[in-house]
């Protein structure tokens, strides 16, 4: 289990990054007693990210269409929000990913190990591991850049750019959301395309709102919209989620991190049950959670224990497992004047939360 000692090490990467804690884990530290990461995993994974084969081990070659399964099973259970499970294979299909390009140095090996790289990123971050989500992120662009196709580097590149906005670096974040944005404006083949450039776009615009710049967030989201009417509902294309209904989830996001928590829950009771419904359950999950965060701006701590309850029955992990999720739930509990109330204090204690 993560242990204080876990604090210590952020404490020590704030000290040398010069950056507060709630800039690196988004909102105060949290005292907890579990985690759906262990150091084990933590350690494991960095150990996986650190290696560069130049060949592959002696032995039987990497069977591809296995690795695409597993490839594949580890991003459904990021998409339902399993990230114990995403973490606990994470190590080794990053290792067979590098051995299988190291073997066959094709357009297909190395497609196959930037995507692995990506749902490193992506669960890394989700999880507070954001320097890891940073590595992550760069050992893809590396491979991405080689290939020299605009797709693949902006899907890897705002990985990058998240991680940075996780350790306090909003406008670096921002900016090179934009640049992946402007390199992309050239190369919309299709729909798929389009719905990667919105993405990349609600990106800079949370990038923008953590910089507290109001203008660009305004404009940033406004394009998002334009892009997100030629999107399908409900399609998943680079496995985003990106559409209209998506755009909103960001700009509630995007309000929130302005300090608009009002202005947040009315743009998210305008998503209609339809379109809830179907929104993946991490995202809905997410969802629910930045409700909650709302409505705790508000101080509305009632309204916001049912969101967070609401979010665990969706996807219990995005409750007990991400840091943000913590986070507000200790500073619920620390608004309780007296004893919290019952659901509070038992939600706290399945998240292992103590302040």
């Amino acid at each position: 289990m993560r242990s204080a000692g876990r604090l210590s090490m952020l404490d020590l990467i704030c000290e040398v990054l010069r950056v507060d804690m709630s800039a690196l884990i988004g909102e105060d530290p949290v005292r907890r007693a579990e985690s759906c990461l262990e150091d084990a995993e933590v350690a494991r994974i960095q150990s996986a990210l650190e290696r560069y084969p130049l060949t592959s081990p002696v032995g039987s070659p990497v069977d591809t269409a296995a690795l695409r399964r597993r490839v594949e099973h580890a991003w459904a259970a990021f998409e339902f929000a399993d990230y114990d499970v995403v973490s606990l294979v994470l190590p080794g299909i990053i290792e067979e990913a590098q051995h299988g390009h190291a073997a066959w140095d094709d357009d297909g090996s190395a497609l196959l190990l930037i995507e692995v790289y990506q749902l490193a990123s992506s669960t890394l971050r989700k999880l507070g591991e954001h320097s890891l989500a940073w590595l992550a992120g760069d050992r893809g662009m590396t491979l991405a850049r080689q290939r020299g196709d605009a797709i693949v580097v902006a899907a890897t590149g705002f990985r990058i750019a998240n991680a940075l906005l996780s350790i306090g670096r909003a406008r670096q974040a921002q900016a090179l959301n934009i640049s992946l944005a402007e390199t992309l404006q050239s190369e919309l083949r299709d729909e798929a395309d389009r719905a990667l450039y919105g993405h990349v776009l609600l990106q800079a615009a949370i990038a923008a709102a953590t910089a507290g710049d109001q203008v660009g967030v305004r404009d940033l989201v406004a394009e998002a919209e334009d892009a997100a009417r030629v999107v399908s509902p409900g399609s998943n294309h680079h496995r985003l989620a990106f559409d209209s209904t998506n755009v909103l989830l960001h700009r509630v996001g995007a309000l929130l991190a302005l300090g608009e928590g009002g202005r947040a829950i009315e743009i998210a009771a305008t998503i209609d049950a339809d379109s809830m419904r179907m929104l993946r359950k991490e995202r809905r999950a997410a969802l629910l959670v930045d409700v909650a965060r709302a409505y705790g701006q508000v101080g509305d701590r009632d309204r916001a224990v049912r969101a967070l309850l609401e979010a665990e029955t969706t996807a219990s992990r995005e409750v007990r497992c991400r840091p943000v999720a913590q986070a507000t739930i200790a500073d619920l509990l620390r608004r309780s004047r007296n004893a919290p109330p019952l659901e509070l204090a038992r939600l706290a204690e399945r998240s292992g939360v103590r302040v």
